[in-house]
Order: C-alpha cells, then structure tokens, then sequence
C-alpha cells in the first residue's frame, strides 16, 4: 500500500506502449462501488476472491498490472504470479508509505491503522513480495531512475 504501483505502472505501460490495469480500480468498476464499501458490505474475503478473480483474467495478457498490496495474501495468487513473466515489487521506505496512507479510508486495511500496525502488515507481506519479484524498485528514487532500470532489466532479459 502506498507504494507507488499505480503511478509507477501508468508510467511504464505509457513507455512501452501497453494497456495498463490497475486491479483495485477494476473491482471498484465492475462493482459499482469503493473497496472500502465491498469491505464493510462483504468483508475482507469477497474483495480477495474478486481480487483473485481479476488477476487470472488480466495475467496472461499483454498488459501493465498494477496490483493491490495484498494480492500477497491468498497463495493462490502467488502461483499465479509466479507464473508471470515479469513481476516488479515497487517497495517504498515504511515511513514514505505511512505518510502516504495515513488517514486513507479509500485504503480499508490501513484507514486507522497505527505506524506499528502498519509496518507489521508490511513486514508480514515482505517476504511474499521477494518470492514472486523478479525484481525490486524503491520508489523513493526518481520515477525515470526506476523506469529506465526496469526497462534495463527487460532489455537484458530479452537478449
């Protein structure tokens, strides 16, 4: 959460000239309502499973995805990601992420969430975001410096 996926993915499917998927803002279309209102209508679960959902639709096409921070959450997701040909973990310093997230009530798992609450939930994620990357990007650097590294590392990847 808040580490910078939708806007780091817009950019790079702008570059390389791919459609770009941002998964929470499907749901939030194709359900007609906020993920904070699936949450406290149909709980934590239903927002997984239509999160699940729209990953195995989107995966196996030519697109920029960007995921939610717990996509992490359900090991059927990471299977799924593990078969994908590149996944980029976009990491953030806990204190850049917190002040981004602060306060969100767009974002039901961080709304009132304490720094502590917060990093545990991060901490607890990190090791799945290292087994699916391929490669990470702190976005703490410049959005060109972590474009022009991930589309070094396609670059190396493809030869």
């Amino acid at each position: 959460m808040g580490a910078g996926k939708t806007t780091l993915g817009q950019r790079l499917a702008a570059e390389l000239n791919l459609p770009f998927i941002d998964i929470d803002t499907y749901i939030e279309d194709e359900e007609q309502m906020a993920i904070s209102e699936i949450f406290a209508q149909h709980g934590e679960s239903a927002f997984r499973a239509l999160e699940a959902a729209a990953l195995k639709k989107f995966i196996d096409g030519n697109y920029i995805i960007a995921t939610g921070g717990g996509i992490v959450e359900n090991t059927n997701n990471i299977e799924t990601l593990n078969k994908n040909k590149l996944n980029i973990w976009v990491d953030t310093n806990i204190n850049t992420m917190y002040n981004r997230i602060v306060g969100d009530y767009a974002r039901p798992n961080a709304a009132s969430r304490s720094y502590s609450s917060i990093k545990q939930l991060y901490i607890s994620r990190c090791s799945r975001y290292n087994e699916i990357a391929f490669i990470k990007v702190d976005s703490e650097d410049t959005i060109d410096a972590c474009i022009s590294y991930i589309k070094q590392y396609i670059t190396a990847e493809e030869q």
